[in-house]
């Protein structure tokens, strides 16, 4: 096989597995349309916009940019006095991560971005025993729509 054929064959591999990763997730987006997360595909998105459950109910997510918060800094702040039973993960100028209980006492991964000087995205994953890595997978893929 020559050169080009291999390239070839490489690009048509990475296509398809591409295809595949994009069809084994979804995009859910914030009410406002300004952030977005991703969640398997077989996730059901909740009817209000800006949520989704896992099929067996133990891992559901919610994305949102309140308008209510002026900063970033304003925004860490708030989670910090809000969600007392959980610790700090990661605190820096790109992404601000909680992990913890949730105000309805169920584990979670409350995670926070920038998306310009005034507004954040916003995204809170509950579950329940053992899945946490899903939750913080989910939590990772916070960032503005596109």
């Amino acid at each position: 096989m020559n050169t080009r054929n291999v390239v070839a064959v490489i690009g048509v591999a990475l296509a398809a597995s591409s295809f595949t990763m994009a069809a084994d997730k979804q995009t859910i987006k914030s009410r406002d349309g300004s952030c977005q997360v991703s969640v398997p595909a077989n996730w059901v998105p909740g009817d209000i916009g800006g949520s989704a459950d896992a099929p067996d109910h133990k891992v559901s997510m919610a994305v949102s940019s309140p308008k209510m918060i002026d900063s970033y800094a304003e925004a860490k702040q708030s989670a910090q006095t809000v969600y007392k039973n959980s610790k700090v993960t990661v605190n820096s100028p790109t992404e601000f991560v909680m992990e913890g209980q949730s105000i309805t006492g169920k584990p979670d991964v409350y995670r926070i971005v920038p998306i310009s000087s005034s507004k954040v995205c916003i995204v809170e994953v509950m579950y329940q025993n053992g899945t946490v890595e899903q939750a913080r997978e989910i939590a990772s893929s916070l960032h503005a729509a596109k």
